[in-house]
């Protein structure tokens, strides 16, 4: 239903890509444009679609498939080895793209926590659907070896259970020189089972983005809404770090824990120091934070001077720091260095005062959930 509902969004927002008549089943599919690119598929034996003389044709079975010059236009503009999922209807779907840096696996939509600041809908984390590790690793194998990132995610991957590890250590065997991004609330991770088969079976270059909320467990099991949470979550980072794994340890600032900053920087200098970097995040302002926003909602310029005492704390004590989400006109400029561009590009929103200012080009923008809310303190730097 919820993977369904997303793409039935998307095609609200962009031209939906569809097939007349078409009668093959679902597919995974590549795009070739060319003769070389085609040969190259078939000999990796992937299913594929080759514009041919302005004919759609599927492979490996040759089947001239019903589409319109709208759509045979349309495709060109996608690049070789572009991949999508066509739906038994004919609808067509992007699931990879070659130019991007933000393609990513969907494993499930549940989660074991219910943060009062997610971006995605309380519903979906209760009764969010799970792909299947076969259809992942179809996905993953119809993605070029050489893509330089990935990132795996849900709600929590590793809610779908041991078998998760079968789609990771295909990714492991794959793309032996792609840094992979699991982004999981590590509460599996208290289980040293779990980071055993993870320490077994993970990519050589993977990175787990883990969020805690707070240094003290009442605030961050109330942020979380799960009791226990921060128990299990600080366990697991300590056991995945004795394992030698690396984490980015992801701050999300809100209301609630914005005063708490310095301490959670304390908690992490004493407690797990070798960790890789901190993120400290912006809220997207949809889903559970917007129906939250009396709660949680802090502007972007308040979040990060609630920060910034921590953000010192960490970096003189050799800990590396990132802000993410934040418009540089929001940050201090001695600060710029460490804000990355970190929003989706089909989510990044620029407000009109935007059009002046002079850093634009530099600067990371806001979620297009969140720019109502945050417009009128976005100002043009000269």
């Amino acid at each position: 239903m919820w993977i369904h509902l997303l793409f039935d969004i998307l095609e609200d927002i962009e031209m939906v890509l569809r097939i007349d008549q078409y009668n093959a089943g679902f597919k995974i599919v590549s795009l070739a444009k060319d003769e070389e690119t085609c040969c190259d598929l078939l000999g990796d034996q992937l299913d594929f679609v080759f514009i041919e003389n302005d004919i759609l044709v599927l492979y490996p079975e040759k089947i001239v498939l019903v589409a319109s010059i709208d759509i045979i236009s349309e495709l060109k503009k996608y690049s070789n080895y572009d991949v999508f999922e066509i739906w038994p209807d004919g609808r067509m779907f992007m699931r990879f793209d070659t130019m991007s840096l933000d393609n990513f696996f969907f494993v499930t939509g549940k989660c074991n926590s219910n943060c009062v600041m997610c971006p995605s809908p309380e519903i979906m984390r209760k009764q969010g659907e799970e792909t299947d590790i076969i259809k992942l690793i179809e996905l993953a194998k119809h993605i070029p070896a050489n893509v330089r990132h990935l990132t795996i995610t849900g709600g929590e991957p590793f809610l779908s259970g041991e078998k998760i590890f079968e789609f990771i250590s295909f990714l492991r065997d794959k793309f032996t020189d792609t840094e992979c991004l699991f982004l999981t609330n590590g509460r599996i991770f208290s289980l040293d089972k779990y980071v055993r088969l993870l320490q077994e079976n993970m990519p050589s270059r993977s990175i787990f983005a883990i969020p805690l909320h707070a240094a003290d467990e009442n605030l961050h099991d109330k942020i979380t809404q799960a009791r226990g949470s921060f128990a299990q979550t600080t366990l697991g980072i300590k056991r995945m770090l004795r394992y030698g794994m690396h984490i980015e340890l992801r701050i999300v600032v809100s209301k609630l824990n914005c005063h708490n900053l310095t301490k959670l920087a304390q908690f992490i200098v004493q407690e797990i120091s070798q960790i890789e970097y901190v993120s400290v995040i912006a809220m997207e302002m949809t889903g559970s934070a917007y129906k939250n926003k009396d709660l949680v909602w802090i502007s972007y310029r308040d979040a990060f001077e609630c920060a910034k005492d921590a953000i010192k704390l960490l970096i003189s004590n050799g800990i590396n720091v990132r802000l993410y989400n934040f418009p540089l006109c929001t940050v201090n400029s001695s600060y710029w260095m460490i804000c990355e561009k970190s929003i989706s590009p089909n989510k990044v929103r620029y407000g009109e005062v935007c059009e002046a200012c002079n850093y634009k080009s530099a600067c990371g923008g806001v979620f297009a959930g969140t720019i109502q809310m945050e417009k009128e303190e976005l100002k043009a730097i000269l």
